[in-house]
């Protein structure tokens, strides 16, 4: 009579699996190996490197890091409750457009407008809605002011695609071109002045108001419209038929076209979301400076790219997701904020090396990973 095989938790070699629990491991695995694993572990180190080195000012009793810091009264600058909302909706405001941006890059694109389309949008916005406040009630003069500069913004959107696809125009160059044309027309909007908004506080509430408001964890409102836009790209890239197409596009565009798919209707899918999201931003950023100002968003198609990139999206198309960009975008503005923090001189002149420091970085990191991975195979 023959002996069952001890159970020691190990299965046996002809034993199968248990399919749950080899697809978990696969993700886990798959995690680990990935970009984005070792965005956060830098994130991580990055965030405990500022709790501990920047100095205290901030009185703020009974906070949650006193008993860790040993301190009764005060709280590290970084920790506290004040800076950590304000992170959170910058990091909110970058991710939405840069979520745009690499729809775009995944196609193997570019889209150069988006910084001067958030100055544009935010221009448009306040003009309508100063414009038709008085010639209706206020509530539709901002629901009719957002909704056309959306739709104006996701036109621009439509334009660079059929300019790129129809006409064969190298990406770089229609959208730099868009870049030129739409901080001109954000600047000539309003004779180069800025337009006021302090008199329509659901214009102010949506960048700067929270949800939950009086809890220990509000939630910036910029956050959970980025929560939001997040989870439906990465569904619409991850689930959806278009989705796929955006990744085989970026592959290989020649292959996909021969293969039956509508490469234009792709390229408008991407560049349209891209310009969408960019109106979006204009209007939060608008918000958040409680003005249209022509100049929000200058030099800010970078920030998008540099969190892109950071986050494992490829420059050459097909591979990068939206947890990913949006873990750059966490990184890069903590690097932002420490850089504001430190006793730095000219810390504002210091952005435009830091952001370009760290997208180099993030690109030369890229090359050598695939270099790895092409000697291995």
């Amino acid at each position: 009579m023959s002996q069952a095989p001890p159970d020691n938790g190990v299965p046996a070699e002809n034993e199968p699996q248990n399919p749950v629990r080899a697809r978990k491991q696969n993700i886990v695995k798959r995690f680990f190996a990935s970009r984005e694993s070792s965005v956060c572990f830098v994130l991580v180190v990055l965030c405990i490197f500022l709790f501990f080195v920047i100095d205290k000012p901030f009185v703020i009793e009974h906070h949650p890091f006193r008993i860790l810091l040993n301190s009764h009264d005060h709280v590290y600058r970084f920790a506290a409750r004040p800076n950590w909302l304000n992170l959170s909706r910058q990091i909110a405001l970058l991710g939405i457009f840069a979520i745009g941006e690499t729809i775009v890059i995944l196609t193997s694109g570019i889209d150069l407008s988006v910084g001067s389309l958030i100055g544009f949008s935010g221009m448009l916005m306040a003009l309508m809605i100063t414009r038709l406040d008085s010639r209706m009630f206020t509530g539709a003069a901002i629901g009719l002011s957002l909704l056309l500069t959306l739709v104006l913004s996701f036109v621009v959107g439509t334009i660079h695609a059929n300019l790129i696809h129809k006409l064969k125009l190298p990406p770089f160059v229609v959208t730099l071109a868009s870049l030129s044309i739409l901080k001109s027309q954000a600047l000539l909007v309003n004779s180069q002045l800025p337009i006021s908004l302090t008199d329509y506080s659901f214009i102010l509430n949506l960048a700067n108001g929270s949800l939950f408001p009086n809890s220990r964890l509000p939630i910036p409102i910029p956050l959970a419209l980025l929560a939001v836009i997040g989870v439906v790209i990465h569904l619409l890239l991850s689930k959806a038929r278009i989705g796929r197409y955006v990744y085989s596009v970026g592959s290989n565009e020649l292959g996909t076209q021969l293969s039956g798919v509508n490469v234009g209707r792709v390229k408008l899918f991407a560049y349209g979301i891209s310009a969408l999201l960019g109106g979006v931003a204009g209007i939060l950023y608008a918000g958040y400076s409680t003005q249209g100002d022509p100049r929000n968003g200058i030099g800010y198609e970078l920030n998008a790219v540099a969190a892109a990139v950071i986050g494992g999206t490829a420059l050459t198309g097909g591979q990068g997701t939206v947890l990913g960009t949006v873990l750059g975008a966490c990184l890069l503005n903590v690097i932002l904020t420490g850089l504001n923090m430190l006793d730095v001189p000219n810390q504002s002149l210091w952005q435009g090396t830091v952001v370009g420091g760290v997208l180099l970085l993030a690109v030369l990191t890229s090359a050598f990973q695939q270099r790895r991975k092409k000697i291995k195979s």
